[in-house]
Order: structure tokens, then C-alpha cells, then sequence
């Protein structure tokens, strides 16, 4: 009697555990289907217990058998494991990111009769990862992504450019006189004339494809994925006639370099052309108006 007490006792006291607990616990039995689903699995996926016990697991993960075995293999090697990432499946197909923990579970004799597992949702940690990134590669003026972000994607972007024998072309832009706009009208005439570059910057541009940036100061860039040279000079074109249209036009103009990328030629160099470019022309419009 005192034994099936206590027994009913932990049995109970187990129970209130797993009901409480706020992340999804999940198990599967030998042939990976659903045995028990936790009211915090319920809450973070959407889904009743009645309507997901005896299913596949490989149906609640976003990258489906593929993944799931992915995890079964590891599970086998390594017997238990904790955080690891992954994306699972609730109502209505929402993807909802977790941090999983995952272990055997073995009978009396040792022999392994199905698995656990507990998921913690990690979407508001991902998104603030997501807004700090953003942030950290975002010029805070223009909207514009800044020069460190521009370095990273012209090196990732050579690269692929290389490997897959694609164009690559970039565009750099300087503004003309801008400092002596600055410095005559004040700062917040200057920090206007950087807006409305840097909405020129975007308007002139294939959405989805190409890329803006704020290099720097009064230096702009544009990172041009499979556009062949003659391709790039129509964005510049684009670029040049648009100034005369902007209310700063009588202060400051445009200089443009365009270069495309070469067989074997490294980012620096791609970058170095351009660049050499921009200041060529910049040099050969205050000559024609001294």
C-alpha cells in the first residue's frame, strides 16, 4: 500500500511537471512517431496533443524527414544532446525557431524504446539578433547600408562571382562640393543632400538585386550581382541624370567610377579600379570649371 502511494505520489508530481513547464516537451517512440505532447508544446506550436499523438515526428520540423534524421543520427552517436537550433512546424505551417535538447529514452534493461525531446522558443532571441545585425551593418542617416557591411558582401560576392564565372560590377559615387555645402548651409542642409543621394542611390537600382551603401562621409557604392559593365554604366548614366533634377543641383554634382569584376581579380583590386575611376572624373570636372 505505501509503495503504490508513493508511486502515485511521483506519478502525479511528474505530471504537474511536465504541465507547468512552459517549453514543448515531446516524445517518440522506437519508430518515431508521436507519443506524448506537453501542454507548453500545445502553446508554442498551436497544435492539441489529440491531433499530433501518433503522427511522425519528421512532420513537425520545417526541413521534414531530412531533418529529422538528421537529428536521429546524431542522437544515436552522441546518446544526448542540448541546444541545438532548429525550426519546427505548428498550426497552419507557422515556422517557430527552438533551442532543442534531446535524449534517449531506455527501458529497464538498457534497450532504447524512443526519445525526448524539449524545445525552447527562441523567435524573440533571433529577432533581436536580427535587429542588433541590421544596426550594426545600417548607416544610421541614410538607410543606407554602411561600409562595413559593403566590404563583407563585395568580398562574399567577388567570391561567388569567381566561382560561378557571373559578372560583378560596382559603382562608386563622390559628391562634388558637398563639404562646401556643408560648411556654407550648416549640417542639416548636408545631412538632406545625403537623404536625397542615397534615394537616388535606391530609385537607380534592381530591387532584390543590386546593393546601396554609404561608403563613407560624402562616398557612395553600389554592388551590382551579374550586371556586365555596360549594364553598370547605365545605372551611372541613370545616376547623373538625376542630379539636375534635385534641389541641391547648382551646390553638388556627381562623380562616378564603374568597374567590373575580371577573371581571377580580387575584391581590392575590383574596388581599387572603381575607385581610381570616380576620382578621374572628379579631377576632370573641376578642371572644366576652372
Amino acid at each position: 500500500v505505501y509503495l503504490s502511494t508513493d508511486l502515485l505520489r511521483a506519478k502525479e508530481y511528474l505530471e504537474a511537471i511536465l504541465e507547468s513547464s512552459t517549453d514543448a516537451i515531446m516524445t517518440t517512440d522506437i519508430r518515431g512517431r508521436m507519443v506524448y505532447w506537453s501542454p507548453g508544446a500545445e502553446h508554442l506550436l498551436g497544435l492539441e496533443a489529440s491531433a499530433v499523438v501518433g503522427r511522425p515526428a519528421r512532420e513537425f520540423y520545417a526541413g521534414g524527414r531530412e531533418e529529422a534524421e538528421r537529428i536521429q543520427r546524431r542522437l544515436l552517436v552522441e546518446k544526448r544532446f542540448s541546444d541545438l537550433e532548429t525550426v519546427l512546424l505548428g498550426a497552419k505551417g507557422r515556422p517557430v525557431p527552438v533551442s532543442m535538447s534531446a535524449s534517449l529514452i531506455r527501458d529497464r534493461r538498457g534497450a532504447v524504446i524512443g526519445t525526448l525531446g524539449i524545445a525552447k522558443d527562441i523567435s524573440r532571441r533571433m529577432e533581436l539578433e536580427r535587429r542588433l545585425r541590421e544596426l550594426s551593418i545600417t548607416d544610421e542617416l541614410t538607410g543606407l547600408s554602411n561600409q562595413r557591411h559593403f566590404n563583407e558582401r563585395l568580398a562574399s560576392e567577388t567570391r561567388r562571382a569567381r566561382r560561378t564565372g557571373q559578372d560583378l560590377s560596382i559603382v562608386m559615387v563622390d559628391l562634388d562640393r558637398f563639404k562646401e555645402a556643408n560648411d556654407r548651409f550648416g549640417h542639416v542642409y548636408g545631412n538632406k543632400i545625403l537623404r536625397a543621394t542615397a534615394e537616388l542611390m535606391r530609385a537607380a537600382i534592381r530591387k532584390d538585386v543590386d546593393m546601396a551603401f554609404r561608403y563613407g562621409g560624402d562616398e557612395f557604392a553600389l554592388l551590382m550581382p551579374g550586371a556586365t559593365k555596360p549594364a553598370a554604366e547605365r545605372i551611372a548614366d541613370r545616376l547623373r541624370n538625376a542630379v539636375p533634377h534635385q534641389p541641391y543641383a547648382r551646390l553638388v554634382t556627381l562623380s562616378v567610377g564603374v568597374a567590373t569584376l575580371r577573371p581571377k581579380e580580387l575584391s581590392e583590386s575590383l574596388l581599387k579600379r572603381a575607385d581610381k575611376r570616380m576620382y578621374a572624373a572628379k579631377k576632370a570636372r573641376k578642371s572644366s570649371r576652372q
